[in-house]
Parts: structure tokens; C-alpha cells; sequence
């Protein structure tokens, strides 16, 4: 599997595992950042940022659907901001099996990582990276990978 970032995501190879973000916190102040920064942009020290494991859930902030789409990708689809835990904001896309309709997703909802082709199209299907989907979809999908 070829990932898009490779060093911003890590895949556990052990039974039951669940993919996350690696991002970086600050020995000095504590802020956790993502992707990962030499530098704390909140107390600016130098050296001080380490890897942390982050975002294996998240709380939807807002989303839209794109309803256009560049090369390589099929409209609509959603695009969202996610809080992680863990403190940052991101942006993200969400994973295939969210249908991009009205309605489908409530901001403030419970969110999982989940790692899928950036897109799926023939340009882009053999590209994987994270996106985000509902926490009930995502249990769905652990429990038919169980049972399967």
C-alpha cells in the first residue's frame, strides 16, 4: 500500500490495532501539533517537539460538500474539520462508505480514522491516506472485518 504522507500516518501490522496521525507535542509547553513541526508554534522552542501517536478520533467541527471536483477525483464529497483530542484542528476528507448527502453528517459528532484510497478513481485508487468517517460506521466496518 502506497500512502500519500507516509510519515504522517501509522498503519499497526498487530491484531485489533487502529491506524492513527502521528503528530508532534512540546516538551516545553505540552501543544500538540499536526503534521508534525521542528518548532512549538505556541511557545516557539526549538527541539523540544517529540512524536506522539494522535487522532484516532476526532469530533466533526464543520463540513460542506464539494461539488466539484478536481482531476483525478469524483464529485461530491464531503470536506471536513475535525478537533482532535488531542488539540489540533484538522482538515480532512471522509472515508467512501459516508454517502456526500445533506444530512449524513452533524457537526459535533463522533469521528474515526480510517486509511482508504485518496479517491476512487484509476488516478488515484492505488494512493492511500487518512480520512475520517462517523464512529458508528467505523464500528460497523471493524465488526465485518471481525466476522469476515
Amino acid at each position: 500500500m502506497e500512502l500519500l504522507n507516509p510519515k504522517d500516518v501509522r498503519i499497526s501490522a498487530e491484531a485489533g490495532a487502529t491506524p492513527c496521525l502521528v503528530g508532534a507535542q512540546c516538551g516545553e509547553c505540552g501543544a500538540v501539533v499536526f503534521p508534525r513541526l521542528p518548532v512549538c508554534p505556541k511557545c516557539k522552542k526549538r527541539d523540544g517537539m517529540t512524536e506522539v501517536e494522535i487522532g484516532r478520533t476526532a469530533k466533526l467541527y464543520s463540513h460542506t460538500i464539494a461539488r466539484f471536483a478536481p482531476t483525478g477525483f469524483r464529485a461530491p464529497f464531503f470536506q471536513v474539520f475535525v478537533d482532535l483530542p488531542e488539540g489540533p484542528r484538522i482538515f480532512s476528507l471522509v472515508g467512501d462508505d459516508c454517502p456526500a448527502e445533506s444530512g449524513v453528517l452533524e457537526d459535533g459528532m463522533e469521528m474515526r480514522l480510517v486509511v482508504e484510497p485518496l479517491a476512487d478513481t484509476d488516478e488515484m485508487r492505488a494512493i492511500h491516506t487518512y480520512k475520517y468517517v462517523p464512529a458508528a460506521c467505523a464500528d460497523e466496518r471493524r465488526g465485518d472485518a471481525q466476522d469476515a
